[in-house]
């Protein structure tokens, strides 16, 4: 049995080609095969049947599809339910995309080290494999998610195999293939140039001329830009009738704000970033950093990008997303701003986000850049961003799962552990300090719940006053009452990001806050969340996972499966319990009566039985 996505979505098995049912079926196969044995979320999978408007049995709906496909496959091929989605995996060598990119690497590879007819052969069988455009049969939505992407790899590919052509002097024979690819994709510059090339090493010099004019006006007419560096440079070797053809020098760009110099930690978690952002020849790889306010997102994003930046000689692009501030940055101003750094300057939003999206992506192919978009705010907010082609990475933090961001690996960081919390405040105090007062240190680090911010403000509190004795923080720091109070620098606070989070949130999900951190037991099941909300289980279990995805509340494991706990942070109960001062005096003490009343009756009814 076979797998094939480079045209209409098929699966064959004995020379016969399977029935696989509508548009529907063959989007949900189409992406189980594309997350290549990665889960696939069940948001995910609604998104890419229904857009932004599923219907209300969408879950149902999503498992009838996947049990038609389970009966079709047989136990040879298992779709496996994994939470919160499902997986597919597949034997080697089973799916044309697999073997597409395989070869692709081959073909590139064997491109650098200059046997060209072995990197030809190998780009060729690659591109044999595609039947048309990708994916045909599935919903537009899945299209309009994934299907650029599968394109823009096979024009990558394309262009490295013209690239060996010219470098086994066929040149002639490629002319008339490259006259039909500009005429397909009319603002794509690196086409142009191969054309003038090989125009060029044909005699033909008038005719590459009169093509880089006619390149100049297109761009200027639909993009209001002038020709990159290279088409220019081109065109100026042709003018005084050299043949060498050579791409000048880019400079790299080096946006990435510094690093810190007391990173400290977080070796598993770039360790994972490293590995999946390694440069490859597959898709462009895309990691997302989520967690809550304070846990040190963008430190440990920028902190591996630096690592990072030797494997991407191109350079480095960072975009400040304010997916969290009151006013998000619009892609299209976003593009606006990283075009003038691909030597764009002329771009407007008053443009499009698809046209800027385009000449953002054609600029970026044939580049290995990385990308760090900070602070994003949803899936929405971070496609339009990516680029298209293989060679390049992005880096993405957020305080939001993406989990609709397809194909996107996630780094969930945690809390610091007391001893890397204590040597984060020795690096920042002097480990003098912190060896002189030991058990005061080990208190602030406790009281700061390893949270890296807090941490920060400790220590920047405690290294402004070099004779303040740590202890004296460390009293200050636990009054609950005062603790975002004691944990404020100028400049540098958690209440505000914390505000950032709660204004997110919806009226229900504002109240479950309130009401949830009211006991003084830190630890609650979801039974007492319902009683505390005075809902039902199910209403009560969707504001639980609201306030999960917003990074509010924690998760721990409970006394046996399906008895999972939840908690908040020290400095989010503490936000929280300030918040439900300001509200209704009357609802505060409701709830927590219905909770004493609950535990009462239950332990009425324990005694009962004894």
């Amino acid at each position: 049995m076979t797998f094939h996505l480079l045209g209409p979505v098929e699966v064959r098995a004995g020379g016969n080609t399977l029935d696989i049912g509508g548009p529907k079926s063959r989007t949900v196969l189409a992406a189980l095969l594309l997350a290549e044995g990665r889960v696939v979320s069940d948001t995910t999978l609604s998104e890419m049947l229904w857009g932004d408007n599923p219907p209300a049995t969408s879950p149902t709906q999503i498992q009838t599809y996947v049990s038609r496909l389970r009966r079709l496959l047989g136990e040879d091929t298992p779709i496996v339910r994994r939470r919160p989605g499902y997986l597919m995996r597949l034997p080697a060598g089973l799916l044309d995309l697999t073997e597409f990119e395989r070869l692709a690497a081959d073909g590139r590879a064997a491109l650098a080290a200059g046997s060209f007819h072995d990197a030809r052969e190998k780009l060729t069988a690659a591109l044999a494999l595609w039947r048309g455009p990708a994916m045909s049969g599935v919903t537009e939505h899945l299209i309009h998610l994934e299907g650029p992407r599968l394109e823009e790899a096979r024009l990558a590919v394309t262009l490295d195999r013209l690239d060996a052509d010219l470098a086994l002097g066929r040149h002639a024979e490629i002319v008339s293939e490259l006259t039909g690819l500009v005429a397909q994709y009319p603002l794509r510059e690196q086409l142009y140039a191969r054309l003038m090339t090989a125009l060029r090493l044909c005699g033909r010099q008038a005719e590459a001329l009169e093509l880089y004019h006619r390149c100049r006006r297109t761009l200027a007419t639909e993009l209001g830009v002038d020709p990159g560096d290279e088409l220019r440079g081109l065109h100026q070797r042709i003018l005084v009738g050299t043949r060498q053809p050579a791409r000048p020098t880019r400079a790299p760009l080096g946006q990435l704000p510094p690093g810190l110099a007391d990173f400290v930690g977080r070796e598993p978690e770039v360790a994972r970033l490293t590995e999946a952002l390694r440069p490859g020849d597959g898709p462009r790889p895309v990691c997302v950093i989520t967690g809550m306010a304070g846990i040190g997102k963008t430190a440990l994003a920028v902190h591996a990008a630096h690592g990072l930046a030797p494997q991407y000689p191109d350079g480095q692009l960072y975009a400040d997303l304010r997916g969290t501030g009151e006013r998000p940055a619009r892609p299209v101003d976003v593009l606006v701003r990283l075009l003038e750094c691909l030597g764009v300057p002329t771009a407007r939003p008053s443009d499009g986000l698809d046209r800027l999206s385009a000449l953002y992506r054609s600029r970026l192919t044939g580049r290995r850049t990385l990308l760090l978009l900070d602070d994003a705010a949803d899936a929405h907010q971070v496609r339009p961003l990516l680029p298209g082609a293989p060679g390049c990475a992005v880096l993405v933090t957020s305080r939001a799962p993406l989990a609709a961001l397809a194909g996107a690996r996630a780094v969930h960081p945690g809390c610091l552990p007391p001893d890397r919390s204590t040597e984060l405040l020795g690096r920042i105090i002097g480990h003098h300090r912190t060896a002189a007062e030991e058990e005061a240190a080990r208190r602030i680090a406790e009281l700061c719940g390893g949270l890296p911010l807090a941490l920060r403000i400790a220590g920047g509190l405690l290294a402004s006053r070099p004779e303040r004795p740590l202890d004296r923080l460390a009293d200050r720091l636990a009054d609950d009452h005062r603790l975002l109070d004691a944990l404020r620098l100028p400049g540098l606070q958690l209440r505000p990001r914390l505000e950032d989070s709660y204004r997110a949130l919806d009226p229900g999900a504002r109240r479950a806050l309130r009401l949830l951190s009211l006991p003084e037991e830190p630890r609650f099941s979801l039974w007492t969340a319902a009683v505390l909300l005075d809902l039902p289980l199910a209403v009560a279990r969707e504001l639980v996972e609201r306030l999960l995805d917003a990074r509010l509340l924690q998760v721990t494991t409970g006394p046996s499966a399906g008895q999972d706990r939840f908690s908040f942070h020290r400095v989010v109960r503490a936000f929280a319990r300030e918040r439900a001062v300001e509200a209704d005096p009357e609802e505060r003490g409701a709830a927590l009566e219905r909770v004493l009343r609950a535990w009462q009756d239950e332990q009425d009814g324990t005694e009962a039985v004894a």
